[in-house]
């Protein structure tokens, strides 16, 4: 049958005029192009659009609102001074410290319960996998949502971890009123909504394991901990790499947990990197120029973090 179809379809090709195939095969080449202009569009008018933008704003001294009648809101082009001001910009250095801080105390601890939750719920059955479940569902929540549960549990008279606290006679924690016990509260709250995502990250990792390698290290009498630590640990270094990179991108944008649980406080004690972005925008008077300068460093930083992970994931690939 396809002896008889081939050289009736090399027939009507050939019977078709030159300039009808070339038609088609422009019309075969713009094709797909013309189905990703949707795509495209929504990633111009809601990412590069945006960006750049953020990026002309930098160099000018201006307010977020521009009124023409008014001659005092106008822009007025500083070219890079906005950039060279943020060093000596306090509110920005401890900022930026302060989530440099965050980054370097969460990830690693989110990282570490994740890989522990995920080699605990590793197994397959029912009661494993409700348990996974019950670990992922805070991811699904938001942020503010989980901010205000953890004001509720850490609240100093009434808070329900206060409260299991003093069934073991120890006394309440100003866990939001005192500044370190604030900044722990903050990293408590974002790792238990960050370890669901994390874990299942890992889980997959895992389950690309071949179970071989276990089978024979069982028959050599290698221990359970020499198993983790010199076959699960090495081959999940790409994926725990992957985890690494996402999470510090996550951290590096926390502020609707901040906001909702305490609002940067006491004093400005938990007030990171992307809330002093809006003060300074929102809050001062033409100075968003200024925050377009600090969104611009944040890019950056979050610009590498992304080409790391993007490296690391054609690695693994």
């Amino acid at each position: 049958m396809t002896e008889l179809v081939a050289p009736i379809t090399r027939t009507m090709t050939a019977a078709r005029p030159p300039s009808s195939r070339r038609l088609g095969d422009i019309r075969r080449k713009v094709w797909p192009y013309f189905l990703m202009l949707p795509t495209m569009g929504l990633i111009v008018a809601f990412t590069l659009y945006p960006l750049v933008q953020g990026l002309y704003m930098s160099l000018f001294k201006r307010g977020v609102v521009v009124l023409p009648q008014a001659r005092q809101t106008l822009p007025q082009y500083v070219g890079l001074d906005n950039f060279v001001s943020l060093i000596d910009n306090a509110d920005f250095r401890i900022s930026l410290l302060k989530t440099v801080i965050f980054v370097v105390v969460a990830v690693p601890l989110n990282v570490v319960l994740s890989l522990a939750l995920a080699v605990l719920l590793q197994p397959q059955t029912k009661l494993f996998a409700f348990a996974r479940t019950v670990v992922f569902f805070p991811s699904m929540i938001s942020l503010l949502i989980i901010g205000i549960t953890w004001r509720w549990l850490f609240g100093l008279n009434n808070g329900l971890v206060n409260y299991v606290l003093s069934l073991a006679s120890i006394a309440p924690v100003p866990w939001l009123e005192q500044d370190t016990m604030a900044q722990i509260a903050v990293v408590v709250a974002w790792i238990w909504w960050q370890a669901g995502v994390n874990m299942m990250i890992f889980l997959s990792g895992l389950t690309a394991i071949s179970p071989d390698y276990y089978e024979a290290a069982s028959i050599d009498g290698t221990s359970k901990w020499r198993q983790f630590t010199h076959i699960t640990l090495p081959l999940l270094r790409p994926t725990m790499a992957v985890v690494v990179v996402l999470s510090s991108i996550e951290a590096f944008k926390v502020y609707e947990l901040v906001v909702s649980l305490t609002g940067g406080g006491p004093g400005k004690a938990t007030v990171y990197l992307i809330q002093t972005i809006y003060d300074t925008a929102f809050q001062l008077p033409m100075q968003a120029g200024i925050a377009a300068a600090q969104s611009a460093v944040l890019f950056v930083v979050l610009m590498v973090l992304a080409i790391v992970q993007l490296r690391l994931a054609r690695s693994k690939a």
